[in-house]
């Protein structure tokens, strides 16, 4: 098993009683922006799930997002872990007799309140999985409306 992750990218996240979640305006993979770049959205928000299999604990995390164009993020940012071996202790605690892999999450909501785009193209969120791997959590297409 591999690690893997995703994103959710939307107009607002939203702490709902009961330690929900609510995701407002989701895009579904493209964005269409009117007016004239560069330009600024009031406020862009990504949801970011990492999973690695419970085997494969991790040491560090760090989220990496790139606007359209760039090389350079414009955003990093670590995300706190468990200790390595906190995280092995909680998953051997656990109870469960359905034979289904056992995953360590690690999650993050990012606001980006304002942001600037210069151009169209990809936002891309990556992440730095102990200092040695990337792993590519998605990307959102910027497009020009016609």
């Amino acid at each position: 098993m591999n690690r893997y992750g995703y994103s959710i990218f939307c107009d607002d996240i939203r702490n709902e009683a009961g330690g929900k979640l609510s995701f407002i305006g989701c895009y579904n993979g493209v964005i269409f922006i009117s007016g004239q770049f560069p330009l600024v959205l009031p406020k862009l928000c990504v949801h970011i799930h990492i999973l690695s299999p419970a085997s494969q604990p991790f040491n560090s995390i760090a989220v990496r997002c790139y606007l359209p164009g760039e090389e350079k993020p414009f955003f990093e940012e670590p995300i706190e872990t468990p200790e390595r071996h906190d995280q092995t202790e909680l998953v051997a605690n656990l109870k469960t007799d359905t034979g289904a892999p056992l995953f360590i999450v690690a999650a993050t909501s990012l606001i980006f309140a304002p942001l600037e785009l210069r151009s169209s193209g990809l936002m891309r969120v990556r992440a730095a999985i102990d200092a040695d791997q990337e792993l590519r959590l998605g990307s959102l297409r910027i497009e020009h409306a016609a």
